[in-house]
């Protein structure tokens, strides 16, 4: 009896050790899953953040861009100066213009008539 007792015994520990080994492969697996798991859950939480990181980034570009073209068609240096230059030539034609007298007051002409060219003129 006690070899059959002792018999058992040894069955019975190839038993535990042979679904040892598959209990510590399960609990190996099961961590594995674990961290995929987590892994996965993290990733998908980075995606949802950089999503809403390029929503918010092309929102920005986009007042960037308008912002740019407003500065561009209000401060365009060239177009400013094309349009100076109309006005000169504009203001040059004009038969009004006051700034630039066509007949000289005072000249050193007019103050050294004579008298006959002075009663003539008057």
């Amino acid at each position: 009896e006690l070899q059959d007792l002792h018999e058992i015994l040894r069955i019975a520990d190839f038993i535990l050790t042979k679904h040892e080994l598959n209990k510590d492969f399960h609990s190996i697996l099961k961590e594995f899953v674990g961290i995929i798991n987590n892994s996965a859950n993290s990733v998908e939480t980075l995606d949802d953040e950089i999503s809403e990181l390029v929503i918010s980034a092309e929102s920005t570009i986009t007042r960037i861009k308008t912002l740019q073209a407003k500065v561009s068609n209000d401060f365009d240096f060239e177009a400013n100066q094309k349009e100076v230059k109309i006005e000169e030539i504009t203001s040059e034609s004009s038969g009004n213009n006051l700034t630039n007298s066509s007949t000289g007051v005072y000249t050193h002409g007019y103050q050294h008539n004579s008298a006959v060219e002075a009663e003539q003129v008057i």
